[in-house]
């Protein structure tokens, strides 16, 4: 399996682990939401009712984004790139980006690797340039070394 195959199949990994603890906070909350409201209750629990509601709903349009998000990362097209845009594995000296989705940084054989999405600041900095290419963002110099 290529980098670019290893490194696209952690994010997705990755995003569905917490597309699925968001599911868990959510069933939490609609629980919490469902209370018998023919037994005696004092007006506060139906606070926390409204609450865990609200959570819930909160929760719901996260978890809707979450999949949406993925499954345009999933459709984006891998082919192999010379240039960094959606689809790109970007290969630096210190950090390493996947175009397509926002992904907190993580380690994959001891290098470092984080997931943009083109609203990224950085991606405007990026986008466009090939191996060879130096980029500076917020202080940080970044010298591409390939693009897959």
């Amino acid at each position: 399996m290529s980098l670019k195959e290893e490194i696209k199949n952690k994010i997705i990994e990755i995003e569905k682990e917490g597309i699925n603890g968001l599911k868990e906070m959510f069933q939490t909350y609609a629980e919490a939401a469902d209370i018998d409201e023919e037994a005696t209750h004092d007006p506060e629990d139906f606070s926390q009712q409204d609450q865990s509601r609200d959570s819930a709903r909160n929760l719901e349009v996260r978890i809707n984004r979450a999949k949406m998000e993925l499954d345009s990362f999933i459709n984006l097209d891998f082919s192999p790139k010379s240039v960094v845009e959606p689809g790109a594995l970007v290969l630096t000296e210190t950090l390493n980006f996947f175009i397509g989705i926002s992904v907190k940084p993580f380690d994959h054989d001891g290098k470092k690797f984080i997931g943009l999405n083109t609203e990224a600041p950085i991606y405007s900095a990026i986008v466009g340039k090939k191996a060879g290419d130096a980029v500076e963002f917020n202080g940080q110099k970044y010298r591409i070394i390939e693009v897959i």
